[in-house]
Order: structure tokens, then sequence, then C-alpha cells
């Protein structure tokens, strides 16, 4: 009897354990999304930004064709990382000190009625709320050197000679930020705390968009009355590549295909691993040719799209119908037998047990459709390379699994190292710019495990083994747009 994957991460789990579906970062979003750049910072007084600011916008050419606009430009000190801040400067502290007292002296007065003479002291100011000092996020260093830069800001006030220039001498420093907006709340304040203050635009410029994402696992995790749930479907998958498994003939694996059409479901196949089932040529179940063993058609995947396949000719309208026999006839015109029984034992895309049987015989998918266009799959384990390709083609719209494949998984997109499980092959097939489609996928995790998001993130020497295997070309200037980020946000 075949055995269970030995590349799966799992182990006898408890069967009520609790699951959270965490979304896969994409190949982009690990390649690129940690990546960082070098700029210029100077610290001056708040009252003298602006004009600073304008300066540096007159006489830096070039200076917004970087997009770092998820970068604060402003910064209070308050909010800057210890390395940014340096040392504690006391000229600074004493010049920020209030010297109203200088300004108003108190008075000696006589109270009414009284021969006492008591001291006034003048009333305390309003306060602005603006702080005394900042922190300007100035430009890259490679649009300008150090020397032409001192040599634009010591002609301007605070940093020329004034009455400010003794507290605040220019003092340029050079910082490490990130190159592209941040995909998350929790990866802004991480770089917030780590680099510099981030902003988090609710966008992901390497994935799906937020809000897409969002939507889609609500409506997974709250299903509506009667609709087929993640862990109903999980679970139904899992009796498919079990039966599969006890007869011998698979993996373990198993999958569902679901169909979800004005908010309400309906299971269009269940398929379970059957790679191991005896085929009809003698070549394949020899025990001398072990390369014939086991047909990749016979993968859960495989078997479940052309069971999609089939039923949607069979759901087809008449046209449809006939357009698909006309298409068959081609084979006989060309001079090729068209024999069933081979195609049907080679693809192996009907039902083998009684649960494949139960859901394969309903005429409830949508007539007329293209291929699995927007269907949802649900994974018993990661897809290895074939198949995730298959999901690709096949033009699905969302994919859940439940157990990580780092030896043959083609779903993940870490490359080189994370916290909390064995990194995989690094493809991230399920959405990558490369392809003509991309579909939404989440690995369906024990909530006691850190997810794919949750990783820590890859810094800067891992990006050089990123760039070594892949040999990218250009990667300083990768995913660089012409937006002006020459905006005071404090």
């Amino acid at each position: 009897m075949a055995t269970m994957r030995r590349d799966s991460r799992t182990d006898d789990q408890p069967a009520a354990e609790l699951r959270k579906m965490t979304h896969l970062k994409t190949k982009e979003e690990c390649r690129l999304g940690n990546e960082t750049i070098q700029v210029w910072t100077v610290e001056l007084p708040s009252k003298h930004a602006e004009g600073i600011l304008r300066a540096i916008k007159d006489n830096v050419p070039g200076q917004d064709s970087v997009d770092l606009q998820h970068l604060r430009r402003f910064a209070k000190p308050k909010y800057l990382p210890a390395h940014v801040l340096g040392k504690r400067d006391l000229v600074k502290e004493m010049y920020n000190v209030s010297r109203a007292w200088e300004a108003t002296p108190s008075t000696v007065m006589q109270a009414p009625a009284t021969t006492a003479w008591e001291y006034s002291v003048p009333a305390k100011g309003r306060a602005n709320g603006r702080p005394s000092t900042l922190h300007l996020l100035v430009c890259p260093t490679r649009i300008m050197d150090l020397r032409t830069l001192h040599s634009i800001l010591s002609q301007y006030t605070p940093f020329s000679s004034s009455a400010d220039s003794w507290a605040y001498p220019l003092e340029i420093k050079e910082i490490t930020v990130p190159l592209l907006a941040p995909t998350s709340p929790r990866q802004a304040n991480t770089w917030s705390e780590e680099y510099w203050p981030t902003f988090y635009r609710k966008t992901n410029p390497f994935g799906a968009h937020p809000a897409s994402i969002e939507k889609a696992e609500n409506e997974l995790h709250n299903p509506q009355e009667d609709n087929t749930s993640v862990d109903e479907a999980l679970a139904l998958a899992e009796r498919a590549g079990d039966e599969a498994l006890r007869r011998g003939i698979g993996a373990g694996t198993g999958v569902v295909i679901m169909e979800r059409v004005d908010g309400e479901t309906q299971i269009i196949a269940v398929a379970g691993d059957a790679r191991h089932k005896p085929q009809a040529n003698a070549a394949a179940n020899d025990s001398l040719h072990p390369c014939c063993e086991g047909s990749p058609m016979g993968h859960a995947i495989m078997r479940a799209v052309g069971m999609v396949g089939r039923k949607r000719l069979r759901c087809a309208s008449q046209p449809v119908t006939r357009a698909a026999a006309k298409a068959e006839s081609n084979f006989t015109r060309g001079g090729l037998e068209h024999d069933t029984h081979a195609r049907d034992a080679f693809f192996l895309d009907l039902p083998i047990t009684p649960l494949e049987e139960e859901y394969f015989k309903k005429d409830n998918l949508k007539p007329d459709g293209y291929l699995c266009l927007k269907l949802e799959v649900f994974l018993t384990h990661e897809p290895c390379m074939m198949c995730s390709m298959a999901l690709v083609h096949s033009r699905v719209g969302r994919v859940v699994f439940k157990n990580r494949m780092p030896q043959t998984g083609g779903l993940t997109a870490e490359l080189v190292r994370n916290d909390s499980g064995p990194v995989g092959l690094g493809y991230g097939l399920c959405w990558r710019k490369e392809l003509n489609w991309q579909f939404m996928c989440w690995e369906y995790m024990r909530t006691d495990e850190q997810g794919t998001i949750e990783r820590q993130d890859l810094r800067k020497d891992s990006m050089e083994k990123y760039q070594e295997a892949e040999d990218v070309g250009g990667g300083e200037l990768a995913n660089v747009h012409s937006n002006s980020f020459a905006r005071m946000h404090v």
C-alpha cells in the first residue's frame, strides 16, 4: 500500500484543532518587499522646515524621481529609532528651553485693600503643539553626493550664519530606509521602529489588493447558512484522499473544487490522489521500471480539474456541445485513432470511489463557463509544480491548502529562510507578474503557528541570495516610479 508523502509537515494532530487562514506572500513580495535604499537626512528647527524643503525642491534635481511616499518627509524625534537620533545633544536641548521669563520679567504689585506686595508671574503662552526639532528626509544618496548637498544647504537658514546656527550646525546623516511601500500595518510598524516612520496606505504593490483579500477571507471564514465552510471542504478533501489511500492507489492527498454563484456555494468535484492506480499498459506496472511507476495525471488536482472539464461539457448548452463534438471529430479526419478507453485510462479523470461519484454525477455547474474560472480549490497538501501550473492554466480564483510541502510545493514563495516553518522551492506560482493569471492563496495553519505574513522579514543579506538564485539584474531600480514624495508630513 502506498504511504503518506514524507515531505509533509503533518503529524498526528487533534481532530478539533483551531486553524486560521494566512495569505501567502507573493514572489515579488519576498524578493523586493525588503529592498532598502540609502538616503540623506538632516535635523533642523521646525520653524525653518518649510524654507529648507523649498530650497531642496529648487536645488536638488531629481529628488522626487524615487517614489518614497510611504515614508514621512518630516519626522518628530520621539518617533525615530535610536540609531537615527544618535547621541544626546545638550546644546540643542539648551536651545529648546523656553525663555519666556527673559522676554517678560516678573513685576511687583500691591493687592487691592492690602498693604502686602506680591510678585506677578506672566501668563504662560499657548502651546502650539509644534515640535521644536524635526528630522527631514532630504533625498536618496544616489541623487546627489554629500559635498554638493552640504554646499547647497549651508546657504540657507538655519545652517547659514544666523541666530540659530550655533545650536544647529549642518550635520547630514546617511541612513537606510525601505525602498517600497509596506504591505501590511504590522510591516509598517516594524519598519517605523527599525528604519524611519512609515505609512501603510492599504495597498499591496506585489499582489492582490488588501480589500479583495479581506472580502475573500470574510466569505470563506463566515459562510452563509447552508454554504460550505473551509473546515468542511478540507475535511471532505481529506476523506477523498484517505479513501484512495486505503485502496492502495494514492498518496493520501485530496482536493475539493467549489463554485460560488450569487453568494451560494456548490461542490463541483471531489478527487483523491490515484497516482498508483494500475495502468492499462504493462510497462507502467513493471517493477523493473520504477521511472514508470506512478502516473502524474493521477495527482488529485489533475483528476479534479479533469472532472470539472467533463462536467462543463455535460452541463453545456447545445451549441457548445456541438462545437466540442466537431473539435473531437478532427482526430478522425487527421488520421488519428480516437480511443476513448485509452484516453480515460490515461487522464484518470473519472470517479473511482463512491465519494467522488456522489459529487461528479450532480449537474450543478453553471453552464457555458470557461475551464475552472474563479472556482475555489481546497487542498489537503500544497500542490506540486505541475499541479500548481494546472491551477494557473485553469484560471482558478482562490486556493486554500492545509499542509505545506517544502520539497515539492509550487505555491509558496519563501526561498531563503523564515522562523515558523521549512522553506520551500520559492516559485510562488499563485501570483507572479510573468504569468497571465494570478489567484489568491492561503495556508490553513494552526492558530499556535506563525503564518507567512508574520514570519521574520528577509533582511538585506538574505536578499543577495534571492538575486543570485534568480540572476536579477538592475535590482536597485526595480519597481521605482516617478511620483513625487516632496510632501510635508509631520
